[in-house]
């Protein structure tokens, strides 16, 4: 059955390209996950952290800390929203630089691990893995 091979590679991949990931990231003194929050931010524009932990499935404390940490460093900062309650994030200036010069970096190995799949096949993958990602937000597990 292919679906078991395909989720087999799944285990397999996950933690080489998230190790190779993370030693780019890391040169920009950033680690994956503020990356993908960074990333997410850039790609959203300004947006709250419900959205940012629902979009990750991630508790709101976690995203919270991550924030602060990213404030820190003077990469994101915080905005008023309508309610006082609501703060949208948005990326700084240097926020945007440090966001570009990752992007380029990290095109590159991405570029590098596609190597050698065409375009029509990558579409097709992208296709397969959005739909398994919406398989799994709409999974109810067996014990719920």
């Amino acid at each position: 059955m292919i679906f078991r091979e395909i989720f087999r590679q799944f285990v397999l991949m996950e933690r080489p390209v998230a190790s190779n990931l993370d030693k780019v990231i890391g040169g920009f003194d950033l680690t994956l996950s503020q990356w993908k929050v960074i990333d997410f931010v850039e790609k959203s524009g300004a947006c709250t952290l419900v959205a940012i932990s629902r979009h990750f499935s991630t508790e709101k404390p976690s995203v919270t800390r991550m924030i602060n940490c990213l404030e820190e460093k003077q990469l994101v900062e915080k905005l008023s929203g309508k309610d006082r309650r609501e703060k949208r994030i948005q990326l700084t200036g240097l926020g945007r630089e440090v966001y570009a010069a990752c992007r380029h970096t990290l095109d590159e190995v991405e570029l590098h691990l596609v190597r050698g799949i065409p375009d029509e096949e990558q579409r097709i993958l992208l296709r397969s893995l959005i739909a398994i990602r919406d398989n799994m937000k709409n999974y109810i597990g067996p014990d719920e």
